[in-house]
């Protein structure tokens, strides 16, 4: 499950919070924090999340996303094009026989027409899925009410959990 922290700035009646959150926020456990956004912190992202902690405007809360539906988007994003250049790749080896010409130039070809195909596809895939269950993060717990001085998000440099 990944866990960020992040500042509530609305509430609604529909059990939704919309909160401020820092990306790159899991730096500290990272070896290569010094590339990743030269070595400053990331820029602040606004957000929907389902606020099943009760949190009010300028709480510090604890933001959870489930790993599992973050991960089967990226299987699919990366998977069924990787499917198709294979089994476009195969399909030109068994198409054409030795003696009527170059099975590779084939398998080249549909090689890389089965990978934009599988792209294409990803995509749609990808959009229909975030159009019909958007991946949202929960409000897990309150940090600190009423939190409106300094912020983690203020202060420059990658944060340690």
């Amino acid at each position: 499950m990944a866990q960020t922290i992040a500042i509530v700035t609305s509430t609604g009646k529909d059990g939704r919070a919309t909160v401020v959150a820092e990306k790159g926020q899991g730096c500290g456990s990272c070896g290569t924090v010094s590339h990743c956004y030269r070595g400053q912190a990331g820029r602040t992202e606004e957000t929907m999340a389902f606020n099943r902690a009760g949190a009010k405007v300028g709480d510090r809360v604890s933001l959870s996303v489930q790993s599992g539906s973050i991960l089967s988007r990226m299987a699919v994003l990366y998977l069924i094009p990787v499917v198709g250049m294979l089994g476009g790749a195969f399909i030109g080896e068994l198409m054409v026989s030795e003696a009527n010409g170059s099975k590779e130039g084939h398998s080249i070809v549909l090689g890389l027409t089965g990978f934009v195909l599988g792209f294409v596809l990803s995509v749609a895939i990808s959009r229909t899925w975030s159009a019909a269950r958007p991946v949202m993060p929960v409000i897990t717990r309150i940090l600190n009410l009423g939190t409106v001085a300094p912020s983690p998000l203020s202060s420059p440099g990658c944060k340690v959990k």
